[in-house]
């Protein structure tokens, strides 16, 4: 797995730590020359409403074992990690913390996260994950930084994305409208605060699909496909059900 040195990615912890992450596997490897063999991982963007976490399970299922989903199940390993609380870390999930929320948790003197720490363990548990490989990592910015991964982002127009927050969370059109643009603002927001990207902008990723367009069995299609095609040496090109 190629590692960022992009300096306005990662603050000189997290840096450190994947120079030494990169050091410790080439001296494993018996050759300080040897580059590590790139492990299969899909990370996958997504606006709120669009079937990111569909459309992982369906690209895990169609993979098959080893494969696995990891969504929600980082906030604990994050938090782990950390040595936080999980509803801590959950708290800070794609989201930054306003100046008024570290300012009250400072004269509190309540331990808390800011964004340089939260990518510190955050960076570590997504490069743990991507030595692995086999993994669908939805959302937290993992394609800035695992470049490597099969790098997808799933969007979908409003109206599709207002009646899938309406059933999913069992609200009213307003609620879900008010849901949506709250948190795309936040996630838009982690992106540019922890990460300093713009998530929306094409070029940090290898796909970019409407899922209202193809449908979620269209959209796992193409990107098993895509997968198939980056990974081909350690993938092959048989689908899961019929080997």
């Amino acid at each position: 797995m190629r590692l960022t040195d992009d300096p306005r990615l990662s603050d000189r912890r997290v840096t450190e730590y994947f120079l030494l992450e990169k050091a410790r596997r080439e001296q494993n490897q018996g050759s300080p020359s040897a580059v590590p063999a790139v492990k299969p991982v899909i990370t996958i963007s997504r606006e709120y409403g669009a079937g990111g976490r569909t459309v992982a399970g369906l690209v895990a299922r169609e993979l098959g074992p080893p494969w696995q989903v990891w969504d929600r199940e980082l906030i604990d390993a994050v938090a782990k990690s950390a040595q936080l609380r999980q509803d801590m870390v959950e708290a800070l999930d794609e989201r930054t913390q306003t100046w008024l929320q570290r300012m009250t948790a400072n004269l509190l003197n309540v331990r808390t996260t800011d964004p340089s720490f939260y990518r510190q363990h955050l960076a570590q548990v997504l490069l743990a994950l991507a030595q692995q490989g086999s993994k669908v990592i939805v959302g937290r910015g993992a394609n800035f930084l695992l470049p490597d991964a099969l790098n997808v982002r799933l969007c979908a127009s409003l109206e599709f994305r207002i009646r899938a927050i309406m059933k999913l969370e069992d609200i009213d059109r307003d609620a879900a409208v008010r849901r949506i643009h709250r948190v795309d603002h936040e996630r838009a927001d982690f992106a540019r605060e922890v990460f300093g990207r713009d998530a929306s902008q094409p070029q940090w990723y290898d796909l970019l699909i409407q899922t209202d367009a193809i449908g979620f069995e269209g959209v796992c299609g193409a990107i098993v496909g895509a997968a198939r095609a980056v990974f081909r040496d350690q993938l092959g090109t048989t689908p899961a059900h019929i080997r």
